[in-house]
């Protein structure tokens, strides 16, 4: 149901007159009351429990390197502080050719865009390159897939290197076998300059495509390890303090900064790592006619029922009152037994960035 279909369910058990699409912005008497008093049944719904699943939400940080504080989602309630994984970042933009080839430079003959599949780079006696900013002596992962459409098995040859045609850390050739699903290379390389570039090369009159192209730094996802900043400021603040270069490095542990932030130590060294978390988000309130909540249908009438509770209070009948309370109870246990299976009352396991409380929640 819709923010006007909410609302008339509410005016339509009290026997008022009903809104309309075109009337609906301009309301006022107990119409806007009931508009105001849906939107808060709907918060008394969305803070009843902390993980409803349509408020759960995923972030991706990229890290800079040198920058120990990171903002947090602007729609976060609370913050999953055990939930934190460094993980390696994509170096390759573009690297699935889902639309285009930007980014990459031609070598040698006439790289092609190819519409098939969902996007490839299609190279037919022709050489491509891209650049990647990496960090010296760091290993690199490489992986690589690509398709014949001629069945003829031609052969790619990759290189990877200070440049297109410069000092090479790994040079292979991949040769296509398998022609209804192409082949993968998998391979690594270590880099020897900040800069690298690695090249797709098919010299033979024939198409090879290019199905993705994956480069990142060659590290297993790792949790980060959740401290207390009094831990932080015990253990790491003084030597961080001195900004030594023995505090860079791949981050080993996040914690919940006092302005609202989460910090990583070691300090990045590098832009390439990504920091996955999970949080939870706010609720934001119906304002127009067809505005929608993000909880599923088959609930909303939960949110019907209280919003009746707060009618009949608000008509002082108490007997009705206590009918909707009921069903709105019954509800909210229907919800958690459904979509999180839990009892009424849970143990939160999270950290709330708006407390360092753990606890019961109950509805």
């Amino acid at each position: 149901m819709d923010y006007l279909t909410l609302t008339n369910q509410v005016l339509a058990e009290l026997n008022e007159v009903q809104l309309t699409s075109s009337n609906f912005a301009s309301s006022s008497g107990i119409q806007t009351t009931v508009k105001g008093i849906v939107n808060k049944a709907l918060r008394d719904v969305y803070s009843s429990e902390l993980e409803w699943p349509w408020l759960h939400g995923d972030k991706t940080q990229v890290t800079y390197a040198g920058q120990k504080e990171y903002a947090l989602p602007t729609d976060f309630r609370s913050v999953d502080f055990e939930s934190f994984y460094l993980v390696p970042t994509e170096l390759v933009t573009n690297s699935t050719f889902d639309s285009d080839i930007t980014n990459w430079s031609t070598v040698s003959g006439t790289p092609a865009y190819n519409s098939g599949g969902n996007g490839r780079l299609r190279l037919n006696a022709a050489a491509t390159s891209a650049s990647l900013s990496t960090i010296k002596n760091k290993e690199y992962k490489v992986q690589i897939r690509v398709m014949d459409t001629s069945s003829s098995g031609s052969s790619l040859k990759v290189q990877v290197g200070t440049s297109a045609a410069g000092t090479q850390n790994l040079s292979t050739t991949i040769t296509v076998s398998d022609f209804g699903d192409g082949n993968i290379l998998d391979t690594k390389f270590t880099a020897t300059a900040s800069t690298t570039h690695i090249t797709l090369d098919n010299d033979d009159s024939n198409n090879l495509d290019i199905d993705f192209v994956k480069v990142s730094e060659n590290i297993t996802p790792k949790k980060l390890t959740y401290i207390t900043y009094d831990d932080y400021r015990r253990r790491f603040l003084s030597v961080a303090k001195t900004n030594s270069s023995d505090q860079y490095g791949t981050p080993d542990y996040v914690f919940k900064t006092q302005d609202g932030k989460f910090g990583l130590y070691r300090i990045p060294n590098s832009d390439g790592y990504s920091i996955n978390y999970e949080y939870w988000k706010t609720h934001s309130d119906l304002s127009g006619a067809t505005d929608t909540p993000d909880m599923p249908a088959r609930f909303h009438d939960v949110v019907v029922a209280r919003a009746k509770y707060y009618v009949y209070n608000l008509r002082s009948d108490p007997q009705f009152t206590q009918f909707a309370d009921k069903d709105y109870r019954e509800g909210i246990k229907r919800m958690r037994i459904e979509l999180i299976n839990a009892p009424i009352e849970m143990l939160d396991t999270r950290i709330n960035l708006g407390s360092n409380r753990r606890g019961a929640i109950s509805g």
